[in-house]
């Protein structure tokens, strides 16, 4: 049955639907047909069986006046009067004991059989049956199912003849939308199914370079008050030239885990923007708080991370950062205009970032935010600069345990012997 259902799916079209609409014609018109011989049988069954019972109590009426005057030439004569007609094949008269006083006919097993009571002055005298012969209502009942399904299978035919042709134009007009893809690709489809073969075409064309870019591909993460947190590695130009591969390898590695550890607990996104610059972007809903203190706390977090590191290591960790806040997002490959806007926004960043400030320094938007000013004071150096201040309470002890866990997972296995503190 599967084999013969892949079959058909490889047909082609016109023989589809030819096929299918043949077949749902033999489905309805055969249920039509059982519908219709239920329908004669029973109401075939009715019929017969009131016009039986109407003779049999007949029957018993004769016979018992038959039998009343003791007259059984009568009473044979009125079973013979029964069993000429084509409905019954039998009839008998039975005594109170079963026993048979005259009968005519024969007398079969498999027959319907109906009885009643020969009553001579209220008392049982006996009973009389009749056996229905139904051969003949069944082999026209028969007749007439058999003649049924040969006008479905007639019919289904026809509408297979008349579909077919319509299928055909149909397939025409694929079959030429195929053959405009076939003349600008180098192979052809080697499927029969004219539907398949405009899929492969499909298929095989760069949809994603037709595929025109509006404004309802944009995405709203890309819409969304986005806080950036720019770092610049002061340090990584001059090791790029004094230490060994191996050991310059180890610092971008680790530089990566602490940046990277410290935007995880507040869902940053990290990202390279220049040789020796990165970003961090904070946005949507999070359960410490707005963007801009999501920035903050990362940006307090790495700060750390790099003091214990530079202890550790003996080498200059601690980078330079500034925070921002941007209306849109850094975008992505479904729509760059996002990322095009906060090119100038990170190269701001960048350069405040650069600058011979201690501190984390932040924009004149950033230092605005409610969320932040709530948990995290500000402070204004010399007039022109403002960067984080002093960390309220409970949020700062929110941000020692983080501290404590980013420092457990980047500090090197064998911190606590000699080698964990020399320079390679």
């Amino acid at each position: 049955m599967e084999r013969l259902l892949q079959r058909l799916r490889h047909q082609p079209l016109s023989q589809q639907l030819a096929l299918a609409a043949a077949g749902c014609c033999l489905l309805a018109t055969l249920v039509l047909v059982i519908v219709a011989a239920q329908s004669t049988q029973s109401i075939q069954n009715t019929t017969l069986t009131d016009h039986a019972q109407a003779a049999v109590e007949q029957l018993a009426t004769r016979a018992a006046a038959e039998l009343a005057t003791g007259n059984r030439l009568g009473l044979v004569a009125e079973l013979q009067f029964y069993t000429e007609q084509p409905l019954f094949a039998a009839a008998r008269v039975l005594d109170v004991e079963g026993a048979e006083l005259a009968t005519r006919g024969t007398v079969g097993t498999d027959r319907l059989t109906f009885r009643h009571a020969v009553r001579i002055d209220g008392d049982t005298a006996g009973s009389v049956e009749l056996d229905l012969d139904l051969s003949a209502q069944t082999a026209a009942r028969e007749t007439l199912i058999w003649g049924l399904v040969a006008l479905s299978f007639l019919l289904s035919a026809a509408v297979y003849a008349l579909t077919r042709p319509m299928g055909q134009r149909l397939a025409s007009n694929i079959s030429e939308a195929v053959a405009q893809l076939d003349a600008i690709s180098d192979d052809a489809p080697g499927a029969v199914n004219e539907v398949h073969k405009l899929r492969d075409r499909i298929n095989a064309l760069p949809l994603d370079l037709l595929r025109p870019r509006g404004v309802e591909d944009q995405s709203e993460a890309h819409y969304n008050d986005t806080a950036i947190l720019c770092i610049a590695l002061k340090h990584l130009p001059a090791y790029v030239d004094t230490l060994d591969e191996s050991r310059l390898q180890s610092y971008v590695a680790l530089l990566h885990r602490m940046a990277y550890g410290s935007a995880g607990f507040y869902a940053g996104d990290l990202a390279v923007i220049r040789q020796f610059g990165l970003a961090i972007y904070f946005t949507g809903h999070h359960a410490v708080g707005s963007p801009v203190l999501r920035a903050a706390s990362c940006a307090w977090l790495l700060s750390r991370c790099s003091e214990a590191a530079e202890k550790r290591e003996r080498l200059s960790f601690l980078p330079g950062m500034a925070i921002g806040l941007s209306e849109l997002g850094r975008g992505d490959d479904g729509d760059i205009y996002p990322g095009l806007y906060t090119q100038a926004m990170l190269d701001e960043l960048l350069e405040l970032a650069s600058e011979k400030v201690e501190g984390i320094l932040l924009s004149s938007h950033a230092a605005e935010d409610a969320g932040l000013t709530a948990k995290i004071g500000i402070d204004v150096i010399d007039e022109k600069w403002m960067a984080l201040g002093g960390v309220s309470g409970s949020h700062l002890e929110l941000l020692e345990r983080q501290f404590n866990i980013l420092k457990s997972a980047t500090a090197p296995s064998d911190e606590d012997t000699p080698q964990g503190f020399l320079p390679f």
